[in-house]
């Protein structure tokens, strides 16, 4: 935990380097403390069925969600959209300029009392 779902259109033209994001997003989650690297998975889903508004070809997006367990604060919540924002920004400037796209950002709570996980014992 954290988990990152990138979910976007298969129409934006800019060429995401997902390892590079991911890394940049990591680190962004990391500086905010009381988040730790090995702990952070993140994934990019692209969209081939979707629809944004009136249907138009014009349209794409980015959707990005953030789960956390929800003995998160506010506060936190809202650095962490403030951090990640512009670095998800910074990877589809061809789509900023050139679609109607939207970029949106979520925070999901995830609850404590329904989650577990197993982690193995390997080390590297």
């Amino acid at each position: 935990m954290p988990h990152i779902v990138l979910e976007y259109s298969d129409n934006l033209p800019d060429p995401v380097d997902f390892q590079a994001l991911f890394a940049q997003l990591h680190a962004a989650l990391v500086n905010l403390g009381d988040v730790h690297l090995n702990e952070i998975k993140s994934r990019a889903i692209k969209c081939h069925d979707w629809r944004v508004g009136d249907g138009h070809p014009r349209h794409g997006f980015a959707h990005l969600k953030l789960y956390l367990l929800d003995r998160r604060k506010t506060e936190f919540k809202r650095r962490a959209l403030a951090a990640m924002k512009p670095i998800l920004a910074a990877h589809y400037p061809r789509s900023l300029i050139g679609l109607e796209f939207q970029l949106c950002l979520e925070i999901i709570d995830i609850r404590s009392d329904a989650y577990d996980k197993l982690v193995s014992s390997v080390s590297h």
